[in-house]
């Protein structure tokens, strides 16, 4: 678990300003604490890596729904209730499927069309998750499909989750996604005081490290 402190620390070294106390005064008259700025930058930097990453995993968190939280349509479909802070999926599985989920499809994908079709619709040995949202409002994640007779139970729900600063960010200083966060930050706070060019630079580095495929 990284502390946002030690985010906002790594995003004030990036900008010369280390001091935790310093102003803005080096970016314009602004005379708010850096660190209260970078703060708030923070997560849409997280949120723009876990976006634009091409593989890597960051801020992953655990879901355990209850049961009110699962659906089941009796059909071997259903639907279960997303967390407030879902991303994405890394993997969802249910008992009864031979493997995990692990993306959401968007509803409007041909593959995710065919699961409206009982005869087209995934099964058991490579089961299949679409987004959408019920009659209240809320995402939800639709689950194709399971034996009919077969009640939903959740054996593992792995996200990634967006960025809370009070709860840090879960994953490790050597996660090169880590320094793409640092890197987007920088980029973003430059870019609210109109630095464009250290903005675009910092921001094309982090784009870069979003761009790697980790090595297995």
């Amino acid at each position: 678990m990284i502390p946002a402190s030690v985010l906002a620390y790594k995003v004030r070294m990036l900008i010369n300003e280390p001091n935790e106390d310093a102003v803005l005064s080096a970016l314009s008259e602004d005379t708010r604490k850096l660190s209260d700025t970078i703060n708030l930058l923070l997560c849409d930097a997280v949120l723009f890596v876990q976006q634009n990453k091409v593989s890597g995993v960051l801020n992953p968190a655990v879901y355990a729904p209850g049961s009110s939280s699962i659906k089941n349509n009796g059909d071997g479909t259903g639907e279960i209730i997303l967390p407030a802070d879902f991303v994405s999926l890394i993997q969802l599985h249910i008992n009864g499927w031979e493997r995990p989920c692990t993306r959401v499809l968007d509803a409007n994908s041909p593959v995710a069309m065919a699961q409206s079709n009982k005869n087209t619709r995934a099964g058991v040995c490579k089961p299949v998750c679409v987004a959408s949202v019920n009659s209240k409002g809320q995402p939800v994640v639709c689950y194709y499909s399971l034996p009919i007779a077969t009640t939903p139970v959740v054996k593992s729900f792995v996200y990634e989750a967006l960025f809370d600063a009070d709860k840090g960010l879960n994953s490790e200083l050597s996660n090169p996604l880590v320094q793409a966060v640092v890197y987007q930050c920088a980029g973003l706070l430059y870019n609210v005081f109109e630095r464009r060019d250290s903005a675009n630079a910092f921001m094309s580095l982090a784009m870069s490290l979003c761009s790697k495929v980790e090595k297995e």
